[in-house]
């Protein structure tokens, strides 16, 4: 049986887009984990506190935040704090992440720097530099 040139086109083609159909089932899967996950934090602006101090601009509250749209710059003690609060308090950690975080910290022990940290899916060098000062092996 010949296959004429046509047809391994046809067949690359076909090929191609089961594994690009592949790729976005994952994606949206995953997606689908890390909104159900963030949903489980009460709103931002139920635990907002009036300022009496008028120097300084109201911020703008909406609504469909989560408390992990706001961040807090406070030292996290990476091997004790939990999930939410390491979702609360550093930049670009949600709460998947700080979950993944939790969890190896669970599996493998208490973290003692930045390169373990690292090895968590979804922590990368950038996630590391944004937050080096809030984060703490204490």
């Amino acid at each position: 049986m010949n296959v004429t040139a046509s047809q391994r086109c046809i067949l690359l083609v076909i090929l191609a887009i089961i594994f690009i159909l592949a790729l976005l089932k994952g994606v949206m899967q995953t997606a689908e984990v890390d909104e159900l996950t963030s949903t489980k934090i009460q709103p931002f602006s139920d635990q907002v506190t009036k300022s009496k101090s008028k120097s300084k601009p109201k911020p703008k509250l909406n609504p469909n935040k989560s408390a992990t749209d706001v961040k807090v710059n406070k030292v996290v003690l990476i091997n004790s704090a939990s999930a939410e609060e390491i979702a609360k308090n550093l930049k670009g950690i949600g709460v998947a992440i700080a979950q993944r975080i939790v969890l190896r910290r669970q599996q493998q022990g208490p973290y003692q720097d930045f390169d373990q940290l690292k090895a968590v899916s979804g922590v990368g060098v950038a996630k590391i530099e944004a937050n080096r000062d809030r984060i703490s092996f204490d």
